[in-house]
């Protein structure tokens, strides 16, 4: 009888299953932060992939916009409506250019573009470049300046124009040229 009680585990009283237990739990609370950790970070790449293009297209719109005026494809006619404003004569942006919502029906529309973005030219007025007293005011070629406000915008879905804006990028710039 000795021997067979000898032989016998002793008895822990469930010491083994509650450390079994709290490491179960300690596990199961540090995946489900790295799984929303990883969502995170995946939310974060894909905004800044919508940014990056949005303002790409923003970019490329501001450029279309400065060759057509220097190539002169745009004449001082052109302005006063859609798109084309002449600060000179009181016509002010009528709508607020970072709000994705207000380029609705405003600005310039080109092409393909239209779809993820558009651009607003404003005529200035005349100035002169490096102008630095009197004296070469009168030797100074007066220039038109320009501003160009251009937005562009990632959609939601590609190619569907009716959804909704997931980015905004607006860029502007001012060139001034000669007649």
């Amino acid at each position: 009888m000795n021997q067979a009680s000898s032989s016998r585990p002793p008895r822990q009283q469930g010491m083994a299953l509650l450390v079994v237990l709290i490491m179960l739990i300690v596990v199961g609370v540090m995946a489900v932060t790295g799984n929303e950790d990883t969502q995170l970070q995946t939310r974060m790449l894909m905004n800044t992939q919508f940014y990056d293009n949005a303002y790409a297209e923003a970019e490329s719109l501001q450029q279309q916009a400065e060759s057509r005026l220097l190539e002169g494809e745009l004449t001082l006619d052109d302005f006063g409506g859609d798109g084309f404003y002449d600060v000179t004569a009181g016509e002010d942006l009528d709508f607020d250019p970072l709000q994705a919502d207000a380029w609705e029906g405003e600005g310039v529309l080109s092409g393909d573009a239209a779809d993820n973005g558009n651009y607003v030219i404003e005529y200035l007025g005349e100035t002169t470049e490096g102008v630095l007293n009197d004296d070469n005011l009168s030797s100074s070629q007066l220039l038109n300046a320009f501003r160009i406000t251009a937005a562009g915008w990632s959609l939601e879905s590609a190619g569907d124009p009716d959804s909704r804006k997931r980015a905004l990028a607006v860029v502007q710039s001012e060139i001034m040229m000669a007649d």
